[in-house]
């Protein structure tokens, strides 16, 4: 039989391993559900903070359609209104002598530096007989040269001077004008060539208002009855061949 001695100190030994072993077992399933618990915390904090940024998205985009349809509704209301504010724009004032929404009178002169520019074909103001005629612009062209019927030559106070008639819409208009001098034009048909007389005439085309040396010629057989050629470009204007009528039609004034 043990000693009583002995049963007491086994007692002793048993509670100490008792007690040693006892934190042991339960410390990581209290440190595992703390973890979790600040798992839950954290993913409750995060889930209200999407849910609080999805709500400030919400109510902002609601003001940004309000916004954009209120703007619709403006602009909606100005496109309506355009052509109330284009036709007034057009009225005429009672006191002007032109009509402001006139295609011609609004056009203005294009020109490209301090030179004009104008198309292969333009519609010029001719002085005499103050008239407008249609001019095909030809840089291949050392002069001008005007279509002219019936000419006659005959002498005015001493000086050369020639009577011919000129096409003007469905008109035959008669001009005298002094002879300036005379050129010799050489053709396929006329290989000696024809002594023809140069007049001068005023153009006016956009801007430009100046007096032009012309020859007159029989171009009937031609497709244009007035060429404008380099006596006339040189230095004033650049040719655009791939445009025609770029500049404006000449009006003059309406005496009262």
């Amino acid at each position: 039989m043990p000693s009583t001695r002995g049963l007491l100190l086994f007692g002793l030994a048993l509670s100490c391993l008792c007690g040693c072993m006892a934190p042991r077992q339960s410390s990581p399933v209290l440190t595992r559900m703390d973890d979790l618990q600040s798992s839950v915390d954290r993913l409750q904090i995060q889930l209200a903070q999407a849910q609080a940024a999805s709500q400030a998205q919400e109510s902002e985009t609601s003001v940004n359609v309000a916004t954009l349809n209120a703007r619709i509704l403006q602009l909606q209301t100005e496109m309506e209104a355009l052509p109330g504010q284009v036709s007034a724009s057009c009225q005429s004032p009672a006191d002007l002598a032109i009509n402001r929404c006139d295609e011609e009178a609004v056009r203005t002169v294009e020109v490209s530096g301090d030179k004009l520019v104008v198309g292969e074909l333009e519609r010029i103001w001719i002085d005499p007989p103050q008239a407008v005629l249609e001019a095909r612009i030809d840089t291949g062209a050392s002069s001008s040269s005007l279509h002219s019927e019936n000419l006659v030559e005959f002498e005015r106070d001493g000086d050369d001077w020639v009577r011919f008639d000129i096409r003007v819409d469905e008109d035959m208009v008669t001009l005298e004008r002094e002879i300036l001098r005379y050129v010799r034009v050489y053709q396929q048909a006329d290989p000696e060539g024809s002594r023809r007389p140069v007049v001068s005439l005023r153009v006016r085309l956009g801007n430009l208002n100046q007096v032009v040396d012309f020859t007159l010629a029989d171009r009937s057989h031609l497709d244009f009855e007035l060429i404008l050629g380099r006596n006339f470009l040189t230095d004033v204007a650049l040719v655009d061949v791939g445009k025609q009528y770029i500049q404006p039609v000449f009006k003059p004034q309406q005496k009262n």
